[in-house]
């Protein structure tokens, strides 16, 4: 892949997915991806990593598990990151472009490939993309390394 002059090198895709960023194999943060390209991706983050970190990235896009190096290189403070893809791993080159093919055919009209199903039973929760809301779950897992359902829900009724 050919280096980034301060330009995208391809189309990026919407789509939603997870990551967990790791550094020497620990974990270093975690996000949500909501665009992909075949040399990098945008992550939303309450905590960003400064520009020029190199990390890997575990990637979830619509069921698919993709581990890449990468790069920042670009940040806003409490909201996200741009990564631009140092490495990735011949065997999953196959498997990245199926997933581009997929959310490329679905375009930016019709909603994203979810990174998981909801599990049965499970109503799913609409969390806002509000920085401020992020940052209060991020704190209490911080601050405590878990989240109860009941805090969760308390978080997101005081948001208003």
């Amino acid at each position: 892949m050919g280096e980034m002059s301060g330009r995208r090198c391809f189309a990026r895709f919407p789509c939603t997915g997870t990551v967990e960023m790791l550094q020497n194999g620990s974990p270093c943060g975690w996000g949500k991806v909501n665009d992909l390209s075949r040399c990098g991706c945008n992550l939303e983050s309450v905590h960003p990593l400064p520009v020029g970190t190199e990390v890997q990235l575990r990637l979830t896009i619509a069921g698919s598990l993709l581990e890449i190096g990468a790069r920042v290189v670009g940040t806003t403070p409490q909201v996200g990151m741009a990564m631009y893809f140092t490495f990735v791993p011949p065997e999953q080159e196959d498997e990245l472009a199926q997933i581009l093919e997929e959310i490329s055919a679905i375009g930016r009209s019709s909603a994203a490939l979810q990174a998981e199903p909801p599990q049965p039973g499970n109503a799913p929760v609409q969390i806002s993309q509000d920085a401020r809301l992020l940052a209060k779950i991020a704190k209490r897992f911080d601050e405590k390394g878990v989240l109860t359902k009941e805090e969760f829900y308390d978080l997101l009724k005081n948001q208003k």
